[in-house]
C-alpha cells in the first residue's frame, strides 16, 4: 500500500515539476522575442549585425554598450549603507532577505560600490550566468562586483529583461577572461565593447508593459504548481514518517 501511494505521489510531483520548466521557458521565450523583435509582427526588419540576435526591426539604432552605460567609481565612505546582494535568480535584494547563508562577512563595507536605485549591477566573476540586473534598490555592494549608470533616457526594465536573455549570457562568456570556468570575469571594458540596440523609448515601454502582463500570469501559474509540489512533498514525508512510526496500518 505505502510502496503504491509513494509512487503515485513521486510521479505527480514528477509531471507537475515538468509543468514548472515548460511554464519557465515558455516565459523566456516569450521575453525573447518582444525584446528582440518589438510587439509589432509586421514591422520591416534589418540584419542587428549580432551573431546572437539576428534580425530587429528596421528603425531600431545599433550601437556600442558604452553609449548605454558607462562605469560608476562611487564608493561609500561610511558603514551605514545597505548590503546588497546580487543572484541571476533574484536580481539584486538585501543580503538580510536574499536566503544565503554561511557567506563570507566583511569586517567593514568601507570602500564598497554605491548602488543607486535604477543603476546596472553586475558581478563580472558570475556575468557568464546571468548574474546582474537592474537595482530596484539603494545600497552597497561588493567591490568586487560593477555598478553602471545609464547614459540615455529609456525603460531601465527593457535592459534588464534584454541582457538577462540566455544568449546575451553565453555571448558574455565567450568574452570573459580566465583560465577555468569559476575564474571567468567579464571586465567592464569588454562588456562596454558589446553591440547592442535601442528601440524608441515608447516602444521600451510598451515592450516592459508587456512582458510585464504576460509574466504575471505565468509567475502566478507557476507559484500554484510550486505550492502543490511542496504541498505533495510533505504529503509523503508525513506518509512515510506514519508508517514508520506504526500511526498507520501498512499492511
Amino acid at each position: 500500500f505505502l510502496d503504491s501511494k509513494i509512487s503515485k505521489i513521486d510521479s505527480y510531483i514528477s509531471e507537475k515539476e515538468k509543468e514548472v520548466k515548460l511554464l519557465a521557458e515558455l516565459k523566456q521565450s516569450q521575453i525573447a522575442q518582444v525584446v528582440t523583435k518589438g510587439i509589432n509582427p509586421n514591422v520591416p526588419m534589418k540584419d542587428s549585425g549580432i551573431s546572437w540576435i539576428g534580425q530587429i526591426p528596421e528603425h531600431w539604432e545599433v550601437c556600442r554598450m558604452k553609449k548605454v552605460f558607462s562605469l560608476s567609481k562611487e564608493k561609500t565612505e561610511s558603514e551605514d549603507g545597505t548590503l546588497l546582494s546580487l543572484s541571476q535568480y533574484t536580481g539584486i535584494l538585501p543580503k538580510s532577505e536574499a536566503g544565503k547563508t554561511g557567506m563570507f562577512e566583511a569586517e567593514s563595507t568601507i570602500g564598497y560600490n554605491v548602488v543607486h536605485k535604477g543603476q546596472f549591477v553586475m558581478n563580472i566573476m558570475l556575468a557568464w550566468n546571468g548574474s546582474y540586473a537592474v537595482s530596484d534598490y539603494e545600497g552597497v555592494i561588493s567591490p568586487a562586483y560593477c555598478v553602471f549608470n545609464f547614459n540615455i533616457d529609456c525603460n531601465k526594465k527593457y535592459f534588464h529583461y534584454l541582457l538577462r536573455l540566455s544568449s546575451y549570457a553565453g555571448a558574455f562568456k565567450t568574452m570573459s577572461k580566465g583560465i577555468i570556468e569559476s575564474r571567468l570575469r567579464l571586465y567592464p571594458q569588454y562588456f562596454l565593447a558589446f553591440n547592442t540596440f535601442i528601440p524608441p523609448i515608447e516602444e521600451q515601454n510598451q515592450i516592459v508593459a508587456y512582458i510585464e502582463s504576460k509574466c504575471q500570469s505565468i509567475d502566478s501559474m507557476i507559484s500554484n504548481l510550486e505550492s502543490e509540489i511542496a504541498y505533495l512533498k510533505e504529503y509523503k514525508q508525513s506518509l512515510i514518517a506514519d508508517a514508520v512510526t506504526g500511526a498507520i496500518n501498512v499492511q
